[in-house]
């Protein structure tokens, strides 16, 4: 059994994380290594390990993996509830941020990878195959953070929708996955490319590219402003733009 001590593993960390999530005969092994920079924001919820049998170092949170990683690079490990559930080698980069909601469901195959510089946001449900490999600056969300409503209705518009990532995937650096998203087995995600809708019938082997420029995608929908309070406790409005307004003075400027 051998312990990478090389890459600054923080051993505090790693004890603190395994005795507050796991039974002390698998907390003993050390399954999960956490290195330094490595916050914790909030360690609520549970997390369970999907393989056996249980070896340490299985699980690598916060390491250091390319040259523009510095000691100013922190790891950020935020969960508010839920469960997060590992499979067997998973590899979080520094810099990385990873948040789960009260109820919410994050699962990671075997053999994943995250470069670093990365954001998953879970507040529903996150499924990230097995084998798949997420470069920097990836983000993956499965929340809009504020519903939106129907004007013409007056519903309620959902602001979280359940992401699958398939097996086999790479998720190029400064990729961007929302609510709602699907990827097939075996798919490449281009560099820079957003994805925001489920793709699972365009079968295997493909590479989802730059989607169209964005346009006005709904109508009759618009955003509540719901006041927010500061230090003082005194309300104030939160600061919004007018994307109509915005959107207007674009095409006016290029015609």
């Amino acid at each position: 059994m051998t312990y990478p001590f090389k890459y600054h593993i923080s051993v505090i960390k790693t004890l603190y994380f395994n005795l507050n999530y796991f039974p002390l005969r698998i907390a003993a092994r050390l399954p999960v290594i956490i290195y330094r920079g490595v916050r914790f924001e909030s360690m609520k919820g549970r997390v369970e390990l999907d393989f056996s049998p249980v070896r340490a170092g299985a699980v690598q949170i916060g390491k250091k993996r390319y040259g523009f990683h510095t000691k100013h690079h922190t790891t950020i490990w935020e969960q508010r509830g839920g469960t997060v559930i590992f499979g067997n080698k998973i590899l979080i980069g520094k810099g990385t941020f990873l948040m789960t909601g009260e109820d919410a469901v994050l699962r990671f195959g075997h053999d994943v990878g995250f470069g670093g510089n990365d954001r998953v946001i879970c507040r529903k449900s996150v499924v990230i195959g097995s084998h798949t490999v997420a470069a920097w600056d990836v983000q993956i969300s499965d929340t809009d953070f504020h519903p939106t409503i129907n004007t013409v209705f007056n519903t309620v518009n959902c602001a979280e929708k359940p992401i699958v990532i398939g097996d086999h995937n790479w998720l190029g650096f400064g990729s961007t996955i929302l609510k709602g998203s699907v990827t097939p087995n075996h798919c490449i995600v281009a560099a820079n490319t957003t994805i925001r809708h489920d793709h699972s019938s365009d079968g295997e082997n493909i590479v989802l590219g730059h989607e169209p420029d964005a346009k006005v995608t709904a109508k009759y929908v618009r955003f509540d402003m719901t006041p927010v309070s500061d230090d003082k406790g005194k309300q104030r409005p939160d600061p919004g733009i007018d994307l109509q307004e915005k959107r207007s003075r674009k095409s006016r400027k290029y015609g």
